[in-house]
């Protein structure tokens, strides 16, 4: 027998014993990740700047969450974090309480385009490791 499902943007699942696995949506998950309260991956967003929340859903405090933002798309773009005064496409979130939410936001160039992917993880504790990746395309060109 043969099923196809979604994937949930992982490819590979493992678990320790005693441990319980839990797959979601983005909008539900323990790590809330969207623009616009809308789940971002393979969007094409029309606008200059997109504002990324990441928002902790769970019931403890999330640390040393890495965001690593790449742009294949050729055009140039800045990065604004609401965490930090780095300009660089690599950040952490050195913490993020209950229901707390940080953003960056990512601004083209006039006339700009670009692809975007979004790397983020976190272990936070020894049981609880957060991976996930996402794309979504950044057009500014009319």
């Amino acid at each position: 027998m043969f099923a196809v499902t979604e994937t949930f943007g992982f490819s590979n699942l493992t678990r320790d014993r005693n441990l319980n696995i839990a797959v979601t949506n983005d909008l539900n998950s323990l790590l809330k990740v969207y623009v616009e309260n809308e789940a971002i991956d393979g969007q094409t967003l029309n606008k200059e700047s997109v504002t990324v929340y990441f928002e902790n859903q769970s019931d403890i405090e999330l640390t040393d969450i890495e965001i690593d933002i790449s742009n294949s798309g050729g055009g140039s773009v800045e990065y604004y974090p609401s965490f930090s005064d780095a300009t660089d496409p690599l950040f952490t979130i050195s913490s993020l309480s209950p229901n707390a939410t940080e953003n960056i936001t990512i601004s083209t160039q006039s006339s700009g385009t670009a692809d975007i992917t979004l790397d983020v993880s976190s272990d936070t504790l020894p049981e609880l490791s957060i991976e996930l990746s996402r794309g979504f395309h950044i057009d500014n060109s009319s």
